[in-house]
């Protein structure tokens, strides 16, 4: 990936359709356009579409490519901040490769992912956290999720991040007084310094964890979530699918060992995917294709979000060494089945009883939100895995900071920490190493008198 070089690509789906678009982006872009246009392109206004013909070749009539509309869009007032072109053409993909093809043969290169925001990102047109917005919006696949990516591609997060940001600079800035050598005799004020230092460090550690727990729910609603429906043969995971599902989508028989492979489907609660793993039952069985299921069962247990743990009698099995050891550290749902058939009435261990062919199962579905604590879910800033694993960096740096104040209580210490800190927010949002140093020194001479 080279950012300087001249790029294009198509910008939408290689399908037939009505229209296509294909993007070219960099120094060279005009240049380009010159020569397969006939149009005087110093009277054509940046921004503006515009109609023209194509060809290969302008001087020759017989090469032409296509027929379309052309916006010219002039650096650094465009999406990658470099010049470029938009070229809306038939939406035939014959027509788009011969028109890449040209574009290569007269200087461009063919973008590979991402590069064109890649462009925009070393131009400055947006930081590392808004690139990864547009990313999730891109990929959001309901409107829940949708709307939380656009959180991120708004901004929200960058402003929330940098207010942290210069919390902590302007806690460094004070603490810099102190480390010079005529303020380090005055013990009294150092400690009130390293007091006020905790109090904020404490407050800042509060409002990432707040995020940061918010964050890890956000991604539920915008991957989804994986629910295992797992059991012995028999007990109706098959019947629970199809009931969740509202569709015959797995096989139903009497005979154990049916579901021999994981059936997926899933369903929409709230906004949120919900995908639901129907696997084989796990039972001693000498069917080595049957045991195949039952191996692919213990992966759906280790990827599931959430388990629910179906039995028509108790849940005795589910104690058993291996089993435990898989489902000790996830959400589970205990599900006792065939309520209609069952005379006994309900396990103590069941957390629901239900009848998946005689019943309503909102109640079911109810709980697997309220288990993952997803039916109330605030407005959130940060999307994605690398959101959660910054802010966990963040907040765990900073309770380094406050600790080494309880323990060590020396100024230097604690600075040099936060520092750190400072270093991590900026990798965060994709700043180089030298906008830590150039950030504390502004943030200290900031406070000085105009003039000086």
């Amino acid at each position: 990936m080279i950012v300087f070089d001249t790029i294009c690509a198509l910008a939408t789906p290689p399908y037939k359709s009505a229209l296509a678009i294909v993007r070219l982006s960099g120094e060279q872009a005009l240049p380009i356009l010159r020569q397969i246009t006939k149009r005087d392109l110093d009277k054509i206004k940046p921004n503006y579409a515009f109609y023209t013909k194509l060809f290969k070749d302008k001087n020759n009539e017989n090469t032409k490519i296509d027929e379309c509309i052309v916006v010219y869009y002039k650096g650094p007032e465009s999406y990658t901040g470099n010049d470029s072109v938009d070229f809306f053409l038939h939406g035939n993909p014959v027509i788009c490769e011969e028109l890449l093809s040209t574009l290569v043969a007269l200087g461009a290169r063919r973008a590979n992912k991402g590069e064109f925001s890649a462009q925009a990102y070393f131009n400055s047109k947006f930081d590392l956290l808004k690139a990864q917005g547009i990313n999730d919006l891109i990929n959001a696949n309901t409107l829940r999720s949708k709307n939380l990516a656009l959180n991120t591609l708004g901004g929200k997060n960058t402003k929330l991040i940098n207010k942290i940001k210069e919390e902590i600079l302007l806690s460094i800035s004070s603490m810099e007084y102190y480390i010079e050598d005529q303020y380090i005799e005055n013990d009294l004020e150092a400690n009130n310094e390293l007091d006020n230092t905790k109090s904020k460090i404490q407050k800042l550690i509060d409002e990432i964890d707040y995020h940061l727990q918010n964050t890890k729910k956000n991604n539920f609603i915008y991957k989804g979530v994986n629910v295992g429906i797992i059991g012995k043969s028999n007990v109706g995971k098959s019947t629970l699918l199809n009931a969740l599902l509202k569709k015959e989508k797995a096989i139903v028989s009497s005979i154990p060992g049916t579901t021999r492979d994981v059936v997926e489907g899933e369903i929409e609660l709230s906004g949120i995917k919900i995908i639901f793993n129907d696997t084989a039952g796990i039972r001693l069985t000498k069917s080595r294709i049957e045991n195949l299921g039952i191996k692919k069962t213990y992966e759906i247990i280790k990827k599931s979000d959430l388990l629910l743990l179906l039995s028509d009698t108790n849940f005795d099995m589910f104690k058993g060494k291996k089993i435990l050891s898989l489902i000790k550290n996830k959400p589970c749902i205990k599900v006792q089945t065939k309520k209609d058939l069952n005379k006994k009435g309900k396990e103590d261990e069941a957390d629901i009883f239900i009848s998946a062919l005689k019943e309503d199962i909102k109640p079911l579905t109810d709980l697997i939100l309220k288990k993952l604590d997803l039916l109330n879910v605030e407005e959130g800033y940060f999307l994605g895995q690398r959101d959660v694993d910054y802010l966990t960096k963040i907040s765990n740096q900073l309770k380094d900071a406050k600790e080494s104040i309880n323990i060590i209580n020396e100024i230097e210490i604690c600075s040099d920490k936060l520092r750190v800190v400072i270093n991590t927010i900026n990798e965060y949002l994709g700043n180089n190493e030298a906008k830590t140093a150039e950030d504390i020194y502004e943030t200290l001479f900031s406070h000085f008198c105009l003039g000086k």
